[in-house]
């Protein structure tokens, strides 16, 4: 049984790897046209309780096209953002998985 083994040079582990750019399909940019517009109505009125970083990371999901990124509610203010902004999405046919509403796991 012959056995093959493949060489990588040492300078292709040195390089990092390239993320590829993530393209929205139809559906996709649907669902951010829908879900931006739905946002836009939230934040409209009154922010008190939302922070600063809750509105940043939510700026950076939507610049991606809604592809990428967290957003972790943290106060009830956000909480409450997230579960109206939830329920509007899937009232509009989207995923439960398509919503950016997340936080990293404690240590």
């Amino acid at each position: 049984m012959k056995r093959w083994f493949v060489i990588i040079p040492a300078a292709l582990l040195l390089v990092p790897p390239v993320m590829a750019q993530v393209q929205p399909d139809g559906w996709s940019a649907e669902k951010c046209s829908r879900y931006s517009a739905a946002w836009a109505q939230m934040t409209s009125g009154d922010m008190s309780g939302v922070s600063d970083r809750f509105l940043d990371d939510h700026a950076a999901f939507l610049a991606s096209g809604c592809l990428q990124g967290r957003v972790c509610p943290v106060s009830d203010a956000e909480y409450q953002l997230a579960d109206t902004l939830a329920l509007m999405a899937v009232a509009e046919g989207m995923a439960g998985s398509f919503l950016p509403f997340s936080c990293a796991a404690q240590d």
